[in-house]
């Protein structure tokens, strides 16, 4: 599915981008399911896992945990397994691999969004080279967008190195500031970006324009001879209910299950 020049980009650069993989018919049964999901969210306040603007309680960028029972929707369950997501993910970091998380980016209401420079496992950016070179390989996140999105601004090839010195002072003094190298992700509705999410990245809806995108990361699940983790995990706990693994399509229980079984 991807070619060598593509699976180069994601090890060398961080990111590789896959243009118009949502077909119409893809990109209008998730609009409708974020729809409903944020109704439920917004007028409803029927879930609690949210990510907010400011603090502000009324004004959310982001959902969390979308798998929940109170607003789960099949077709989004199911869109993990979509050729174009999960095939490719196979491609970048093989088959042998376990759900991580799935949320929901959107543009907020009230304030502009704009969150701060960061490397999702370290907000100040100060990540050993050993570890960063440990993680090439371990996961894939991606944002596939169901509208046109110029959100997701990068600096590539950072997920290889330790910050520079630059860099460094942008994060502590002012981490919302042009980065040196920066880049703006620009992707059309159906198009989906892969990264390693160390990569130094920020979220600017600077237009205010419309936003929903799916934002999956799928990691690399432990040998199949590993022992299992002895405890269920114990955050998202409802996956772990029959009704909801019983109703997974065969092409995306195993993540599910690698999940449950190693923590």
């Amino acid at each position: 599915m991807l070619n060598h020049t593509e699976i180069q980009s994601f090890l060398e650069n961080g990111y590789v981008i896959r243009r118009g993989v949502l077909s119409q018919r893809d990109i209008e049964t998730y609009r409708a399911a974020v729809d409903r999901i944020l109704y439920k969210c917004r007028i409803e306040k029927a879930h609690q896992y949210l990510r907010h603007i400011d603090g502000e309680k009324d004004d959310i960028w982001g959902v969390n945990n979308i798998f929940h029972p109170s607003i789960r929707e099949h077709a989004l369950v199911e869109s993990v397994g979509h050729p174009q997501i999960l095939g490719v993910i196979e491609d970048l970091i093989g088959t042998q691999l376990r759900y991580h998380l799935c949320t929901l980016l959107v543009s907020s209401e009230q304030k502009p969004y704009h969150i701060n420079w960061h490397r999702d496992s370290a907000r100040d950016g100060e990540v050993p080279l050993e570890r960063l070179l440990a993680r090439l390989k371990s996961h894939v996140q991606l944002n596939g967008a169901l509208y046109d999105d110029e959100t997701l601004y990068i600096v590539p090839g950072s997920h290889r190195r330790e910050i520079t010195d630059a860099e460094r002072e942008i994060l502590r003094n002012s981490p919302k500031a042009d980065m040196p190298n920066q880049m703006a992700v620009k992707l059309q509705a159906g198009d989906i970006v892969f990264y390693n999410s160390s990569l130094l990245h920020k979220g600017y809806n600077k237009s205010g324009a419309k936003r929903q995108t799916l934002h999956y990361a799928l990691i690399v699940a432990p040998p199949e001879d590993e022992p299992p983790n002895p405890e269920s995990p114990t955050s998202q706990e409802w996956l772990n209910n029959p009704e909801f693994l019983d109703n997974l399509s065969p092409r995306i229980k195993p993540l599910f299950d690698n999940w449950l079984k190693y923590g």
